[in-house]
């Protein structure tokens, strides 16, 4: 068994002596191409070379051409607009309407309201009459007093006897009012303005059965529509002066009851020849009057006209936030609006602009107008004119980041950048026009004669910047550090030398 086993690694490399022979010589007999199997090619990794130059930091950024005023004008509540008066092109005036939204309802509510106060006018002015009425009456009321106390002394007799006469007029004027009670005269007036009712009615429906004939208005039913008309009206003022008759009856009975009591005080007042004391009284009472007049009106008679006052002005003033008006005289630039559209509020659809002063304007991220201040130099190269420089300077960043929107209102404040030109003295042949893109670049600090590498050159680790240095065979890590940057070059200020190769990554 052990000889069988030595022989085995010989019959084996026999059998495959054998075998390749025959695959050679069926390879021949078929004249069969070897395949060629690509050698892997490994990369090789870039090397840099430590140099020393200029390294610029700087911001590049598209801008275009505009004209130096201009208003984003918009919508300040949500909706459908109904008109456009303007397009593209049309030049206007400071205070045309330039679109509007639909506002149907909106009109509805503010012709309502201004009928209210129309009303609430008219009464505060017929109460302002009577309270003036009743103002230079307590006037000469308190004058009349004055006088009356001034000449007490001298006419005690006549004042006593004038006090009892009149404690009896008093007397007989409040017993005589509260005979008179006026209940019954709206009962009266009442019955009148139903007959006249009636009257109306009846009249009407006469009226009503011949109003096809072409002779109506000469008829006798006209005439005695028109009579029963102003029969009506004339039984409807006379119930309204019942019902004021029987609301001030109170107060007209109170009135003559302290009429009685301050006539009684007076002749009292006389028979004890106390003659200064209601003379005084009757003073103090007419000066009371008098001041209390002199507050004003019953507050709610002008709260009325006030709410409706500022009823009529909040509805005007949504009737404007559904209009845009051009707030400056110039030329449209631009109508992203149309009739039948929903709108979003404060969000611009319309530009006007004064396209006499040409200025460059760019939309920058707040990342960028960090960087940036105002009077800065700037250089422009128009695009369809390339290789051409221009020489601008920063005039206004937005606020917060420079004078720009600072006084305005939030929507309406202007968050472009704007960069001054001087377009008179422009290249010959150069001609920009609004709307016309710029590239422009800001430098923001500039080193020279300094150490510098490629970007790719630096290495980061946990927060380590470091390079890899080639020494000859041998590679070591260097740590570096760093200084400006800009997208080609990133300046050392310490761990490598010029002329050292570094490895890239």
């Amino acid at each position: 068994m052990n000889r069988n086993r030595r022989w085995l690694p010989v019959l084996i490399a026999f059998a495959i002596l054998l075998a390749s022979c025959r695959a050679g010589a069926d390879s021949a007999q078929n004249e069969a191409i070897p395949t060629a199997v690509p050698t892997a090619i490994v990369p090789e990794t870039p090397t840099y070379v430590v140099q020393r130059g200029e390294v610029v930091r700087q911001i590049d950024f598209t801008a275009r051409v505009a004209p130096i005023d201009e208003a984003r004008l918009f919508f300040r509540k949500d909706g459908y607009v109904q008109t456009v008066a303007v397009a593209q092109g049309d030049i206007v005036q400071a205070g045309d309407v330039l679109a509007e939204l639909d506002a149907a309802a909106l009109q509805r509510s503010l012709e309502r309201a201004r009928h209210s106060l129309q009303v609430a006018q008219e009464q505060l002015a017929g109460a302002g009459q009577t309270h003036q009425d009743d103002l230079a009456r307590a006037r000469l009321a308190l004058a009349t007093a004055q006088a009356r106390l001034d000449g007490a002394e001298t006419r005690l007799a006549d004042d006593l006897a004038h006090a009892r006469a009149n404690l009896a007029i008093k007397r007989q004027q409040l017993a005589k009012a509260q005979a008179q009670d006026p209940s019954p005269k709206r009962a009266k007036a009442e019955a009148e303005l139903e007959q006249a009712r009636i009257t109306l009615q009846q009249a009407q429906v006469a009226y009503d059965a011949i109003a096809w004939r072409s002779d109506i208005a000469a008829s006798a039913q006209a005439a005695a529509l028109q009579q029963a008309t102003l029969e009506h009206e004339k039984a409807q003022a006379t119930y309204d002066l019942a019902l004021q008759e029987i609301e001030a009856y109170p107060y007209d009975i109170a009135i003559l009851q302290q009429g009685v009591a301050t006539a009684q005080l007076e002749a009292q007042r006389l028979e004890q020849s106390e003659v200064d004391f209601d003379l005084q009284a009757a003073v103090a009472l007419a000066r009371l009057e008098l001041e209390i007049l002199e507050r004003g009106l019953h507050p709610q008679i002008e709260r009325t006209a006030a709410a409706a006052q500022f009823e009529l002005d909040d509805l005007e003033a949504q009737l404007e936030e559904a209009r845009i008006v051009a707030t400056m005289d110039g030329e449209v630039v631009s109508v992203a609006v149309a009739p039948g559209r929903a709108v979003e509020a404060f969000k611009p659809v319309i530009i006007v602009a004064d396209p006499s002063g040409l200025e460059i304007s760019a939309q920058l991220s707040a990342q960028q107008m960090r960087e940036l201040t105002e009077g800065q130099e700037v250089s422009l190269w128009p695009a369809d004119y390339p290789g051409q420089a221009l020489a601008g300077v920063i005039r206004q960043l937005p606020y917060p980041y420079g004078s720009g929107g600072g006084s305005e209102t939030l929507e309406n404040a202007d968050s472009a950048t704007r960069i001054s030109l001087d377009f008179a003295s422009l290249p010959a042949g150069v001609v920009l026009e609004t709307g016309d893109l710029v590239r422009a670049t800001v430098v923001l600090e500039r080193r020279q004669d300094v150490l510098w590498l490629p970007p790719a050159a630096i290495r980061t680790f946990s927060g380590r910047q470091f390079v890899v240095v080639q020494d000859g065979d041998a590679q070591r890590r260097v740590d570096v550090v760093l200084g400006i940057e800009s997208e080609q070059r990133v300046e050392v200020k310490s761990g490598v030398q010029e002329g050292q190769t570094i490895v890239g990554q």
